[in-house]
């Protein structure tokens, strides 16, 4: 009898172990819905570089190749191996076979070689600030299955842009539609295809029922488990909020800290955290109109901000996740080559009133600079209301009236256009890249206009030099020291004005299993995802 018993209590204690320890099986079916705060501008990935685009069509949009989170290490999706030539120049890709567009038209090699061209045609202007714009030669179709693709030169991150921003589309689509309205009617190779897109609304996608070609670092072949996947536009942060609470939605990006903190602590809503490499939340400084044409007023300015204050007051409860620390510099923490030896401007308001000083702004009569008639005004565009109200109470402590202009991502990307401002968002910001070449997209000199993103509008020899040489060096001990030269650089002539690490906060139903960010902490991985039944 006590043999018996002590078999029982043997068996009660396993079995509890046991059952705790089972994963959940996932379930196919239902709607799942992501409520964005911001609108698409199109969705195609050949041109446009906007976040919120890249969020949706990631889903509907395959790359060649993806880089695994664990190892940092390339992996293959739509191709299978890859090798670069000695002299660093040329990339040879063995795709996969039977991979289809959502057209029934099959992927090959021309429709890589067709997907390289588009990007790199000048008269479409595209936005892939990550692609190898001023390196990509030609493509050269070997066989249905091979491509080889050509660099005008050695370009180090080129693996890096292959894995995120080159995502196939259909040749034959582009053709349908035009190149201006496939960004509306997009379709690729992933797990989600395109059904419709009401603006200002929602874009509605269904699972791709014939999709067999994940990258083997997700967690299972065929298709996506859910029906249908629907991304509401709702740019109101209590609106988005509501929604997830009532189950309109079941995920919201760009949670609200207040609404964070009271969430999280609920058991029916999990956190979705990642904290991103690349540039942080960075001001363009504009180099080339009053008063931040002037070293002094612009390097005044990055002394004269408090950021661990602005931080805990406008993301206090981000940051027991290690999310939104205070930025010093050009790249985050989690980037490649982050130089802290970049990190100048800790808050010094004193040292910030004694170059305005010398700089001849003196105090007017209600504390505002004033310098041959002209008050120190300068004017801020940003996409969300907070951490601007902060800066400007800040900056006018040292004398600075800051004038602030919130609007959306994209208007805001329009007025940095038109240089109406002194001192803009870059638009889009962040900008999240695993890989630090990320700078050059910001501040190279090429891209002043047409299409590009310098909204600082420098042209600093220098710096094209150091950018151009980081580029082509494939020794990562010596690109680093290259990409520390310039990070000083570009914190030294205050080219940006740098402020907090914008890493992605978002918030999820308890039903939302195995819903993951990318290597870059931004973009989500829906194909795994999965919906629990109450």
């Amino acid at each position: 009898m006590r043999r018996h018993a002590s078999f029982l209590l043997a068996l009660l204690l396993v079995l509890p172990l046991a059952n705790a320890s089972a994963a959940p099986t996932p379930q196919r079916g239902g709607t799942l819905t992501y409520a964005l705060r911001d609108e698409p501008d199109r969705l195609d990935p050949n041109l446009s570089g906007l976040r919120p685009s890249q969020i949706v069509f990631f889903q509907i949009f395959d790359p060649l190749i993806v880089r695994d989170k664990k190892d940092k290490k390339f992996k293959p999706w739509l191709a299978t191996n890859w090798s670069v030539s000695g002299d660093g120049k040329v990339y040879t890709f063995k795709l996969r076979s039977g991979v289809k567009f959502h057209d029934a038209t099959a992927f090959d090699a021309a429709a890589v070689k067709f997907n390289f061209d588009r990007t790199h045609d000048p008269k479409l202007a595209s936005r892939c600030g990550g692609c190898a714009v001023g390196f990509y030669d030609h493509a050269e179709v070997v066989d249905a299955q091979t491509v080889k693709i050509y660099l005008k030169q050695p370009w180090a991150p080129f693996l890096d842009a292959a894995s995120l921003y080159y995502r196939m589309v259909s040749p034959a689509a582009v053709q349908q539609f035009g190149d201006q309205d496939f960004g509306r009617h997009p379709v690729g190779t992933g797990p989600f295809k395109f059904v419709e897109w009401i603006p200002n609304d929602h874009i509605t996608l269904e699972r791709y029922d014939a999709y067999n070609w994940p990258a083997p670092i997700l967690k299972h072949t065929g298709s996506a488990y859910v029906d249908r996947l629907i991304f509401r536009m709702i740019p109101e942060d209590g609106t988005r909020v509501a929604a997830l609470e009532t189950g309109e939605v079941q995920v919201i990006d760009n949670a609200p800290a207040q609404d964070f903190d009271r969430l999280t602590k609920n058991p029916n809503f999990q956190p979705l955290v990642g904290l991103v490499p690349g540039v942080p939340f960075d001001f363009a400084m504009n180099v080339t109109g009053s008063p931040t044409n002037e070293l002094a007023v612009r390097q005044a300015l990055s002394w004269g901000l408090d950021r661990p204050t602005i931080v805990k007051t406008v993301f206090g409860p981000f940051q027991r996740y290690g999310a939104f620390q205070p930025a010093y510099g050009l790249l985050t923490p989690y980037t490649y080559s982050f130089d802290p030896g970049a990190d100048l401007y800790k808050y010094d308001p004193a040292k910030s009133k004694t170059l305005l000083d010398s700089a001849g702004w003196k105090p007017g009569p209600d504390g505002i600079r004033v310098k041959g008639g002209k008050r120190l005004v300068v004017p801020i565009g940003s996409w969300e209301h907070g951490v601007p109200e902060v800066m400007q109470g800040q900056l006018k402590q040292i004398g600075v009236e800051v004038k602030l202009y919130i609007a959306t991502g994209t208007a805001i990307q329009t007025v940095n256009e038109n240089q109406r401002k002194s001192v803009t968002l870059l638009s889009p910001l962040p900008a999240p890249r695993s890989d630090p070449d990320i700078i050059s997209a910001l501040l190279h000199s090429r891209n002043v206009g047409g299409g590009g993103f310098n909204f600082s509008f420098v042209k600093d020899k220098e710096l094209d030099r150091l950018l151009d040489r980081q580029a082509i060096e494939v020794d990562e001990t010596k690109r680093a020291q290259i990409l520390a030269e310039a990070q000083k650089l570009v914190m030294r002539e205050a080219y940006m004005l740098a402020v907090y690490n914008w890493d992605n906060i978002s918030l999820k139903s308890a039903a939302v299993n195995d819903l993951e960010f990318d290597s870059i902490g931004f973009f989500p991985w829906v194909y795994d995802a999965w919906l629990s039944s109450k």
